[in-house]
């Protein structure tokens, strides 16, 4: 792969780029597929994929194929020639320059034993705690991703990144009616006998069971929401969307000009998880991911916008990755739940794209009402209106426990001063 990939490279430059960054991807998968509480499918798949950036006079394109005969990228080479004369011009545009390194990370082997034992144990715990939960759908696999990354400006790194995913999505059904569809998932560095116990899977199946009566609020207040795991990960989603390309290059961040300043309680520091399940050494953009401490005891400590971003920009290049922890708290979830005098225990925010300024409106499911401490009648049709970045200043606990996806690490949080309707 890496001789394929400088030779591409320098056919790349013989066409007359100033500059080029190749990228080949070599992806094994082994999978079990789940359906409707039955084994339905197992495969093995390969892929290749080759991800071509080019240069040309400050005009940058892109091209993506799946394939490596001369005959392809001969083609694709001569596309890129023709369409880098329609790109605008844009001195920002560069490629990652002396990245070097040899990775290899995780299970490089895939144990299909484990994986058919894992999805029998799931089966078994779902026939026997949670009959009325069906598995819609289900996918336990090992993926090894072998990569080859380099570019003209002396950058050549490999990796070989091997882990154990699994999703699980269904809903529950029983006399009193339908639950709405719920969902969670992560990678593993190794599958468990008993599935249910890791990615929140038997809560996830607990709480579904129990959603299949359902009620409306009774009246308009305000009060406390407790978020589960999945609902703090949309909340993270947000903030990062708040701090990269889009939003810093259009000027619309919220937190365009507020590196340093507090933006969340203190309680909460969030770092990104680079040696977590499954994460890549090296970014898309050629960059060996670097610990980043994003928010420090409720600071903003820095921006990440991409390369090309950073020099468009005049600010700080931290390459990041894509997993994320946040740091455990001082309070027992249970202690958590006993806090709140009317609230919601929130499994799922559904609050589509929040406006510019972090306000939002959306449907909590999979959600239960909390009364004097109680977690009492699932939800159903129960809206919460606030702000998102209000939200992260009005943490006020964050829980011992901490769920593991694989990249992400997250706790419950507690926020105050949410409108119910």
């Amino acid at each position: 792969m890496q001789e394929q990939a400088n030779a591409i490279l320098k056919t790349l430059g013989d066409a007359g780029f100033d500059d080029g960054r190749v990228t080949v991807q070599q992806t094994d998968v082994n999978e079990l597929n789940i359906a409707h509480n039955h084994v339905s499918l197992m495969r093995t798949t390969q892929s290749l994929s080759l991800s071509l950036m080019a240069i040309r006079q400050g005009r940058r394109v892109t091209a993506s194929v799946t394939g490596l005969d001369d005959a392809v990228i001969q083609q694709v080479v001569a596309d890129l020639l023709r369409d880098v004369t329609a790109s605008p011009q844009d001195e920002a545009y560069a490629v990652a320059p002396d990245q070097t390194g040899d990775f290899s990370r995780g299970p490089q082997s895939a144990d299909r034993d484990a994986i058919a034992s894992s999805a029998k144990g799931l089966l078994d715990t779902r026939s026997r705690l949670y009959p009325s939960f069906g598995i819609e759908e289900c996918a336990v696999k090992h993926t090894l991703q072998k990569t080859t990354l380099v570019t003209s400006r002396g950058s050549g790194l490999t990796s070989s990144v091997g882990s154990y995913g699994v999703m699980v999505m269904g809903s529950s059904k029983d006399s009193h009616g339908s639950s709405s569809f719920t969902f969670t998932g992560g990678e593993l560095e190794a599958l468990p006998e008993q599935l249910a116990s890791v990615l929140d899977i038997d809560a996830m199946m607990a709480n579904s069971v129990q959603e299949t009566r359902t009620e409306m609020i009774a009246e308009k207040f305000t009060g406390d929401v407790i978020l589960t795991p999945m609902a703090v990960m949309d909340v993270i989603g947000w903030l990062l969307g708040q701090i990269g390309d889009f939003a810093l290059l259009s000027q619309a961040s919220v937190y365009q000009r507020a590196v340093g300043e507090m933006i969340a309680a203190p309680a909460l520091t969030l770092r990104n998880n680079p040696q977590g399940a499954g994460q890549s050494p090296f970014n898309d953009e050629g960059f060996i991911v670097e610990p980043v401490t994003l928010i420090d005891a409720g600071r903003l400590t820095c921006q990440l916008p991409s390369y090309y971003g950073s020099r468009k920009l005049k600010l700080p290049h931290l390459p990041a990755g894509n997993a994320w922890r946040i740091s455990a708290g001082d309070v027992p979830r249970a202690d958590m739940q006993a806090s709140v005098g009317r609230g919601a225990l929130v499994g799922r925010l559904s609050m589509g794209n929040p406006a510019p300024n972090g306000d939002f409106s959306g449907v909590i499911k999979n959600s239960f009402l909390l009364e004097n401490g109680q977690r009492t009648k699932a939800l159903s049709e129960t809206m919460i209106t606030g702000n998102v970045a209000q939200m992260l200043k009005d943490i006020a606990a964050i829980s011992e426990e901490v769920s593991d996806f694989g990249g992400y690490q997250v706790p419950w949080l507690k926020v105050t001063g949410l409108r119910f309707s």
